[in-house]
């Protein structure tokens, strides 16, 4: 007798496979991943460990309302998403304005026709590899990703349209060295013109900020916000996560205060880095569903600030 999980199994290399990403509907596809994340046996056999961690997150903590549609509705994020990567990369242009919605996507493009570069400001939240392709997509040029290379290799990039993806900027270790090749790389595109995609919420390097976040203490990596105020670049925060109807809801916010010239650099990298931090705090406590749950199980273990 087959047992679920081989079934499920069997279903989930189907998706990843070259004929899965190309003969199974989007839309269906999507309606799928989330029907089988309300499954008791979704939630209680294959995807234990993760609830197990939402779970002990949630403890004791002011939640939206629903815990059990949140806890799906994590799943339903994490499950499949290289697949949904690969689809979404391909979809038509009728199918593409369909199910990508973009809220205030007039700021990214001042920014980008003003000619100053700019830096979008992504996290570990949501579906933020979709960024991959939607930009491009939408006719942004010049467009590149910092990533490591486990991550350059991975299959997050693998599938997707070639005629559409992101440039990589990529950096072979988690060290300062190596980082400071890449941001010299981003430097350059950025005064051209360009759009540097980065994650602000990273861990790689060993320059740090550390600020209260959610009660706790967490490190930041400010090289994002160095990065502008040497190339004069804007940053605009992008949260991409899935809404109603299987669309994907691409938000983006107004550049961040760069702060005054005649202030410190020091002073001016801190004011920037928490504004984002502030934004990345305000979406984990609206939208828990969406935090990725490596991020989830950091958090966790960080000091209380109460305790440092």
């Amino acid at each position: 007798m087959i047992s679920k999980k081989a079934v499920v199994d069997r279903v989930k290399n189907y998706y990843l496979s070259p004929s899965g990403a190309k003969k199974i509907p989007y839309r269906r596809g999507v309606q799928l991943i989330n029907w089988f994340c309300t499954t008791s046996y979704a939630r209680t056999k294959y995807f234990r460990k993760k609830v197990k961690l939402f779970r002990t997150y949630a403890k004791g903590r002011e939640m939206p309302a629903g815990k059990q549609k949140i806890l799906s509705e994590m799943l339903a994020t994490l499950f499949l998403k290289k697949w949904r990567l690969k689809v979404i990369s391909n979809l038509s242009e009728k199918q593409f304005d369909k199910y990508i919605s973009f809220q205030n996507l007039e700021t990214l493009q001042k920014s980008y026709e003003s000619g100053k570069g700019v830096i979008l400001l992504n996290s570990h939240y949501g579906l933020a590899e979709v960024a991959l392709s939607i930009f491009p997509n939408k006719g942004f040029e010049n467009f590149h990703t910092v990533v490591g290379a486990a991550g350059a290799d991975s299959e997050k990039f693998t599938g997707i349209n070639p005629e559409i993806q992101a440039n990589r900027l990529v950096f072979e270790k988690f060290s300062d060295a190596e980082l400071f090749k890449v941001l010299l790389k981003a430097k350059h595109v950025l005064n051209d013109g360009g759009i540097v995609h980065i994650l602000g919420d990273a861990y790689h390097g060993k320059s740090n900020l550390t600020l209260p976040f959610l009660g706790k203490l967490r490190g930041f990596r400010p090289s994002f916000a160095e990065l502008a105020l040497s190339t004069q670049a804007e940053i605009i925060p992008v949260f991409i996560y899935p809404g109603k109807k299987q669309k994907v809801i691409i938000e983006l916010h107004p550049p961040l205060d760069m702060g005054k010239e005649e202030d410190e650099k020091e002073i001016r990298v801190r004011k920037v880095v928490e504004q984002y931090t502030d934004l990345l705090e305000e979406k984990w406590k609206r939208m828990p569903q969406f935090i990725n749950p490596g991020h989830m199980d950091r958090y966790l273990q960080l000091v209380d600030e109460k305790q440092a």
